[in-house]
């Protein structure tokens, strides 16, 4: 049971992100998001969450003094 929510909890996160990515004129209400919107919206969260990490800048300082 703890699981289940602990899984719930960070999908809700994950699309609470990604929704908040998306500029205000192209968001779609709460109301109409289906299973699909939901993991489109957590997603997007997730890439949001994962594009400008610790790891990421130091792999593009690495590179640059490779090339």
């Amino acid at each position: 049971m703890a699981l289940l929510i602990v899984l719930t909890v960070t999908v809700a996160l994950f699309a609470y992100v990604g929704r908040s990515a998306v500029p205000a004129a192209e968001r779609l209400p709460l109301r109409s998001w289906g299973l699909r919107g939901l993991a489109r919206n957590a997603w997007l969260g997730l890439v949001v969450c994962a594009l400008d990490t610790p790891l990421d800048r130091t792999m593009e300082e690495m590179f640059r003094a490779c090339r």
